[in-house]
């Protein structure tokens, strides 16, 4: 997971980057002005103050934002409606800059803002995301330009949309947020000691959004290092732990882009391949997995990518072919879940991995995980047998469909299976499954 915090007077273009840059890199944007925006709107209309503190934080009472995600695009819904566009007018803009100095709205959305970082990767742009919101973002960037250039851009931008305004009304407008954003005693608007300065006042959209994929890749080059050094102290200490023993290591791709599948029979698989694998791997791991004691922490620090497998979670998929597209290594368990003590080949499996190869273009590697009665014990010794990578022109694509999915996913499969002694495991029986999640349930 990283999180990405941009902050900047109004007009630098922060919304536009960070757009651009959570497309870029798959993971989700969550333009925080807007809920700002949203509350400003709802002071306006219903004749509060937004200046008038004590007005406005009795007046929350009547606001419910609602903040969903649909294929990575916020949607931000007051009191069940969606205003689209009625918030982004210099009225509401200046109304937004009110509320956020008074402190019960902004404890009103704190919590949202951060549950939403703590659940997904993310990239927020506001006025104090770095210094407030998430002071401990991995990536922070504070964006700027003259006020000038902001007042321009904003002015085009408006009228592109009809609104009646002229541009000296823009930039006074403007240059009055930015000193009350600056100088407010909560929360101003100001650069956080570790942030990264950017001007971008002579550079486009484009550029601008070419200058931040460099920094955020330079940042994780160093993630990358830090994932490294713990894995040479942690993984040998796991290995004699949990008897990891490897085989084939030698099979691993050294570098490229990468997909590794593997069976799945415990919660401490993807400590198994982690703690194995000399590669450093991202694993798209179900969102449950992050609320287990110990592991919980072990694979966020992999950087594991959270997937809610109860929705279609475009993001994720979108974050791991990204990754894939990359260089990195991805794993995935095309099972889906974990079916300890029977048969691998007898259980359900999931297009997800044929989804990321065929968008990634990249190699699969099929990875066995065996112990004894595939059931998983502390000191018991565990067995990960690696195969030989599948390049991408044999994994058989040929539409990209649903048939090509389930195709490949299937051939994958059997080449996991190959790895493995399945002789005294039980078939899978569906119907025990279904006990087990009726006693959960009671």
């Amino acid at each position: 997971m990283i999180r990405i915090a941009i902050d900047g007077p109004g007009g630098a273009g922060k919304s536009s980057v960070a757009k651009a840059v959570a497309r870029e890199l798959g993971i989700i944007y969550v333009d925080t002005g807007a809920l700002y925006r949203n509350i400003g709107l709802y002071m306006l209309e219903n004749g509060v103050s937004p200046s008038d503190s004590e007005a406005v934080s009795s007046a929350l009472c009547g606001v419910n934002l609602e903040l969903k995600f649909e294929d990575g695009k916020q949607i931000i819904l007051l009191n069940g409606i969606d205003r689209g566009d009625e918030i982004r007018t210099p009225e509401c803009s200046m109304a937004a800059s009110a509320v956020s100095a008074i402190g019960a709205v902004r404890e009103f959305l704190l919590n949202t803002q951060r549950d939403t970082a703590k659940q997904n990767s993310v990239i927020m742009d506001g006025r104090d995301i770095g210094t407030v919101i998430l002071p401990d973002a991995e990536v922070k960037i504070f964006l700027v330009a003259s006020a000038e250039a902001r007042a321009k851009r904003r002015y085009n931008e408006l009228v592109a949309k009809g609104v009646d305004t002229t541009y000296e009304r823009v930039y006074t407008e403007m240059v009055e947020r930015d000193k009350n954003d600056s100088t407010r005693d909560l929360a101003p608007c100001v650069q956080a000691e570790d942030a990264i300065l950017l001007d971008n006042s002579k550079l486009t959209a484009e550029q601008t959004v070419k200058k931040v994929l460099k920094i955020i890749k330079k940042v994780e080059k160093k993630r990358r290092t830090g994932y490294m050094r713990l894995h040479r102290v942690l993984a040998p200490f796991l290995r004699f732990v949990m008897r990891l023993r490897p085989h084939n290591l030698e099979r691993i791709p050294k570098d490229g882009g990468l997909l590794i599948c593997a069976n799945h029979i415990s919660a401490f698989d993807v400590i198994s391949i982690a703690a194995t694998s000399p590669r450093q791997i991202t694993f798209i791991a179900k969102k449950e997995l992050f609320s287990i004691p110990i592991l919980g922490s072990l694979i966020k620090a992999l950087g594991a990518v959270k997937v809610d497998r109860g929705n279609n979670d475009v993001g994720a998929i979108r974050t791991a072919v990204n990754k894939a597209k990359s260089g990195s290594a991805v794993a995935i368990f095309p099972q889906g879940h974990r079916y300890p003590k029977v048969d691998p080949a007898t259980t359900p499996i999931k297009n997800g991995a044929a989804m990321i190869a065929y968008h990634a273009g990249c190699a699969v590697l099929p990875v066995y995980i065996q112990t004894k009665k595939a059931k998983f014990r502390l000191f018991k010794r565990v067995d990960v047998f690696y195969g030989d990578p599948i390049p991408f022109d044999q994994l058989g694509f040929t539409t990209g469909g649903k048939d090509d999915y389930e195709a490949v996913t299937k051939r994958v499969f059997d080449d996991i299976l190959a790895l493995g002694d399945r002789s005294s495991l039980p078939p899978y029986d569906p119907s025990k499954e279904k006990k087990k999640n009726k006693k959960r349930k009671k």
